[in-house]
């Protein structure tokens, strides 16, 4: 069920596209443990969970990096600051193309199973996201910064995808989807959110399903059914340096106050890369789609993660 929306959630309606600069701690949280997290983390932020559903779809660009150079299907608007971030993302896209996320929200009681309506993605208005490769670590220090853009309320992006070359049948460029279930917790503007993925089969003609399977029928993409916890500070301004390091001092003081709760660690930063492979010198080579992720309290094989890259929203 549902909590109460805050009055402070972060990227919370349609008017809040923007682009940002996104830093966050990471940890893994155990299934059994999940009812108990968000009673701490409720008790912190002094609100219950707001719990909800995302379909992603996910695009893989161009191997020759070509921006959003076609922009028909765009819906026009007289909105500058939308205008504006659709500019910046074709500048981005036109150096490298990267996997684009499409994300719709969806209900358990009127969005799965076969009594389900069929889905006309461009139709439905949904949020197109971005992620850059996150900035090399800093050093003793557990957080991930990356560039960030969302485009929030936006149809016809399955048409935008394919004039763009991210939906082209012939050759696969839509990757994947998955079912994205979610905790949030917010305080002023730190959000607080436990995550996990549910993978759906694709089907023949390698486009996204016009109706998925029943709730109670689906699987955790990671066998051992964990949960990402990340807790995150959004900079809006990418170039105020001043900004992003108190955003660093802020998700230092919220580690030290879950010390002991929550054992935040640095994952190898090439997890989160959306780049598509392309030649590039000196670029961290990319990890593969399936890997192992050590747990640093083990060393055994007990403790290890197997999972696919979509356990980090990928």
């Amino acid at each position: 069920m549902r909590g109460s929306p805050s009055p402070n959630l972060p990227l919370s309606s349609p008017n809040s596209s923007i682009k940002m600069y996104e830093l966050f701690l990471t940890t893994l949280v155990d299934d059994d443990d999940i009812q108990a997290a968000c009673s701490v983390l409720g008790g912190l932020c002094a609100m219950p969970a707001w719990q909800s559903l995302h379909r992603v779809l996910y695009f893989k660009g161009p191997g020759k990096p070509g921006g959003i150079s076609n922009q028909s299907s765009i819906i026009k608007t007289p909105r500058k600051d939308i205008q504006m971030l659709w500019k910046d993302l074709h500048q981005q896209l036109s150096r490298q193309s990267y996997i684009l996320q499409a994300r719709y929200e969806v209900f358990k009681d009127k969005d799965f199973g076969p009594t389900a309506p069929e889905v006309d993605f461009n139709a439905r208005a949904g949020t197109l996201r971005w992620t850059d490769f996150p900035d090399p670590p800093q050093v003793r220090s557990s957080v991930t910064q990356r560039k960030k853009t969302e485009i929030w309320d936006q149809r016809n992006l399955l048409s935008v995808m394919k004039d763009n070359n991210y939906q082209d049948l012939t050759i696969c460029r839509f990757k994947s989807e998955a079912i994205e279930e979610t905790y949030q917790f917010f305080r002023e503007d730190v959000e607080f959110c436990l995550s996990r993925h549910y993978i759906l089969q694709m089907n023949g003609d390698n486009g996204p399903l016009t109706q998925t399977a029943t709730w109670d029928t689906m699987s955790p993409a990671d066998p051992g059914q964990r949960w990402m916890f990340l807790i995150k500070v959004h900079v809006h301004q990418d170039n105020k340096p001043d900004e992003i390091l108190k955003a660093h001092e802020q998700l230092a003081n919220i580690r030290r106050e879950l010390e002991g709760v929550f054992e935040f660690k640095m994952f190898d930063r090439r997890i989160h890369d959306t780049r598509v492979a392309v030649e590039m010198r000196n670029a961290p080579a990319p990890l593969p789609q399936v890997m192992t992720i050590t747990d640093q309290r083990s060393s055994t094989i007990a403790g290890r993660w197997n999972c696919t890259r979509q356990c980090f929203g990928l």
